[in-house]
């Protein structure tokens, strides 16, 4: 993919990649996505396109998508949203960011010249949380800047598993930031057999400072608050999948339930647990059977967008 740079107001700028392909048969204009995507913490926008196996571009050539992988705040060239205002938190403020300024400018810059009748997100982990904070904001405007038509994310859970919220590691990166040793992040994130070991060649690229705001909002405000606060806004459609081998999160059937629950009002819901997968399916042997229902989700939600431009959809 090619590198994206974007200047908003204010002074705040994101980095990110993106692929545009050619205009595809496959795909009418009126019904093709944009898709956005952003990863979890303490990885950065190439972790949609680790090498030429484990990306979305394959699809996105294939289908005539034009898909944008982000740096999140405080990751590659974007900038930070620290400090984040009391009363708030860090995924609230990036969420915040997302939908009120670079979601916009995206729609603007890409949605529109490509054809394009709906955006969609797609994030993981912990790029989750800013996901259903945008979905969420994007419900309740009456005229929002930008056509969002659904939200798909993976890799967070309404229950994690014990043990992980203390002790949190001390900085080691600047004051804020913490990079983790590769060869222990790779043997947490993934379980013995799910990769290809050539995507291990990759780990040092991909590895990327998280910071620690980031992480310690997970266990302080997100966990306890995230169906009160934010799942039960969402009214778009949501596709959603728990690794089967996921180490963060407790990987059971019901977990993957609950989460789905807690989106009350979206207009549709699926997803289920992903047997065997690991916590970065993206970067493993589901790589592509994943990226296939992820575009196969935003091609529908596509089409059903270009449907109710014309008044004529109802879920």
């Amino acid at each position: 993919m090619e590198p994206l740079n974007l200047t908003l107001p204010g002074g705040i700028a994101v980095s990110g990649i993106q692929n545009k392909p050619t205009s595809s048969q496959v795909t009418s204009p009126t019904s093709r996505p944009l898709i956005v995507a952003f990863h979890g913490g303490s990885y950065e926008c190439h972790y949609y396109d680790a090498d030429a196996q484990h990306t979305a571009k394959i699809l996105s050539d294939t289908y005539g998508i034009p898909f944008i992988s982000l740096d999140r705040p405080d990751y590659g060239g974007t900038s930070s949203v620290l400090p984040v205002p009391e009363g708030s938190s860090f995924p609230i403020e990036e969420g915040k960011r997302m939908h009120e300024h670079i979601f916009p400018a995206l729609w603007t810059q890409h949605g529109v010249p490509n054809g394009c009748s709906c955006l969609i997100i797609l994030c993981h982990s912990l790029g989750s949380m800013a996901g259903i904070v945008a979905a969420a904001l994007h419900s309740e405007e009456d005229k929002p800047s930008y056509p969002l038509g659904g939200l798909i994310f993976s890799g967070l859970a309404d229950k994690h598993q014990s043990g992980l919220d203390s002790p949190f590691p001390e900085p080691n990166v600047r004051s804020y930031l913490f990079r983790y040793p590769v060869q222990g992040k790779d043997s947490m994130m993934f379980r013995p057999g799910t990769v290809d070991p050539s995507i291990l060649d990759q780990s040092e690229r991909l590895n990327a400072p998280i910071p620690l705001p980031e992480m310690t909002s997970l266990y302080e405000y997100w966990i306890h608050n995230w169906k009160q606060d934010w799942a039960h806004r969402v009214r778009v459609p949501v596709m959603y999948a728990l690794p089967g081998q996921d180490c963060f999160f407790e990987s059971t059937t019901e977990n993957a339930r609950q989460t789905m629950a807690a989106f009350i009002n979206s207009s549709r819901v699926e997803g289920g647990l992903i047997l065997g997968a690991p916590h970065c399916m993206e970067l493993s042997h589901w790589s592509q059977g994943w990226y296939a229902r992820c575009f196969g989700f935003a091609l529908e939600c596509a089409a059903y967008a270009a449907l109710s431009a014309q008044g004529r959809g109802q879920w």
